[in-house]
């Protein structure tokens, strides 16, 4: 994504990325660990700002993942940790560790997406004694040596072309093993939670699933959520038995070949997009231009009386003749809803003239050629109330400069 791109263009991009890519979430959700509440929040950019809010509010990053070209980031209420410092760098971190280590920091995140590797460094920790190798290779070897010196694997990593490793020292974990597998590896999984091993770490990397799986001092029960999408409405349920997000995997399932259907394929469950009856107004129909209330990147924005809505930001157009989707022909349109107040915005998007998405909003009209709208970050989230900004909405305000 270009740097610097309007707020709505972001939106839409999140929109397309979430929904064209194909995977599966794995969360590890874990009861017994010393979190007492938690946060989550997916982004397209490193979300310095959020972590630093969370800070403020006296919770610690406590899982950091780059999954379906997403930031996710789970912040928690946690006495493991008394302070934190965060670095993103393009080459491995190593000077920034030894840095942080000197001034009594633990390395107790670390990961590689969007081509930096991000590394979390806590004080307050059970961890001492760390070390940190780096090989083309997976470390399979190094595990063994760290093991028989004593530590313990806290966190494996890939990129770049290159396994990074981190041990440490630690009163928490008494025994570990390890598994690689091209497939997801549910079996190994239950075998060895019935044996009382808690899951350290289960991600994909390098075209493999890694498993650590770990004996700890304190007593543990985890359960895990399998899910396309984030699943936020079954870590709500979690969240309300005290079982809290220790770990977030991510596999995408890849695409061979993506056909384009014949018309005759659209069938009577899978219709056409068309847009509903009066869900326009001549008072919008023209074009817009504004900015998000929070950033100062014009957008323009041309909303047709066909339902048909054209986003104009810099150099990049969503939307209109020959808008296409990874080379598959796409579309934008818009739905109004004015018989209710606040008056109510719908993004739609289609492929293949079908509805895969869309974003929901508000609007108002604030004078003769204004409105103030707000939209959702998050397709699945429900429509904003009020037009007060919070976490995962953007407002603008755009001015009518011609008429269609």
């Amino acid at each position: 994504m270009r740097k610097n791109s309007s707020p709505i263009l972001t939106l839409v991009i999140l929109v397309l990325t979430v929904n064209i890519s194909f995977g599966q979430y794995h969360l590890v959700m874990t009861y017994g660990s010393n979190i007492t509440a938690q946060k989550w929040k997916t982004r397209t950019e490193f979300p310095k700002e959020e972590i630093s809010d969370d800070w403020d509010n006296d919770y610690y990053l406590s899982s950091l993942s780059y999954n379906n070209n997403l930031w996710t980031v789970i912040s928690s209420k946690t006495s493991d940790y008394s302070l934190q410092s965060w670095r993103t760098r393009v080459d491995f971190p190593k000077d920034e560790i030894t840095e942080l280590w000197d001034a009594g920091y633990a390395i107790t995140e670390l990961t590689y997406g969007n081509d930096v590797w991000a590394l979390v460094m806590s004080k307050g920790s059970s961890y001492s004694g760390q070390k940190w190798s780096t090989t083309t290779e997976f470390p399979k070897d190094k595990i063994k040596e760290y093991w028989d010196e004593g530590r313990s694997i806290i966190k494996l990593a890939y990129g770049q072309g290159k396994w990074a490793i981190v041990g440490s020292k630690t009163n928490k974990i008494s025994l570990q093993k390890w598994r690689t597998s091209e497939t997801f590896p549910i079996e190994e999984i239950e075998e060895n939670l019935a044996l009382g091993y808690s899951i350290t770490q289960l991600e994909y990397l390098n075209d493999l699933w890694v498993l650590v799986l770990s004996k700890y001092t304190d007593n543990r029960s985890q359960e895990l959520i399998t899910s396309e999408s984030f699943p936020k409405e079954e870590i709500r349920k979690y969240w309300d038995s005290q079982y809290y997000i220790t770990n977030v995997g991510y596999q995408e399932i890849k695409q061979e070949e993506i056909v384009e259907p014949e018309p005759e394929s659209i069938t009577e469950t899978t219709k056409a997009y068309s847009a509903p009856e009066n869900s326009t107004d001549p008072r919008i129909t023209g074009v817009w231009n504004g900015t998000s209330l929070g950033d100062t990147e014009e957008v323009e924005i041309t909303f047709e009386d066909n339902n048909v809505i054209i986003i104009i930001s810099g150099d990049d157009v969503m939307g209109g003749e020959n808008f296409e989707i990874e080379d598959i022909p796409a579309g934008l349109n818009y739905e109004l809803n004015t018989d209710v107040i606040p008056h109510q915005i719908d993004i739609i998007f289609t492929m293949f003239s079908v509805e895969f998405s869309r974003i929901k909003g508000i609007f108002e009209f604030s004078g003769k050629n204004e409105i103030m709208m707000l939209l959702s970050d998050d397709p699945e989230a429900d429509r904003p109330k009020g037009f007060t900004s919070k976490p995962g909405t953007e407002t603008f305000k755009l001015t009518k400069t011609s008429s269609k």
